[in-house]
């Protein structure tokens, strides 16, 4: 899931026809709700929510927090790059 990418994309809904889409029982795909053209919602399906809930524990975990802290910190001192390597197995391990 991109849900970034996957918003942009989505179909837009306005207030209106939700009602029908909900009596249809379609609610498994990404849905901005408009009201008068304008975003108001999003309906997201629970799959989705679950790995939102997974990837922010894992950004307010104090490791991984600390990491990101030292990747800034190299990248205002003037590093090229920096070795995502450690993050990663961090996070695998955590996922494990």
């Amino acid at each position: 899931m991109n849900i970034a990418t996957d918003l942009v994309k989505a179909t837009h809904i306005g207030i209106r026809e939700l009602k029908e889409h909900l009596s249809r029982g379609n609610l498994d795909k990404l849905l901005v709700i408009t009201d008068r053209g304008q975003p108001v919602s999003v309906n997201l399906p629970y799959e989705d929510i679950l790995e939102l809930l997974d990837l922010l524990d894992e950004l307010s975990d104090p490791e991984t927090i600390a990491t990101i802290k030292k990747g800034r910190a190299a990248i205002k001192a003037g590093a090229k790059g920096i070795p995502v390597s450690k993050l990663f197995k961090k996070l695998i391990k955590k996922a494990g």
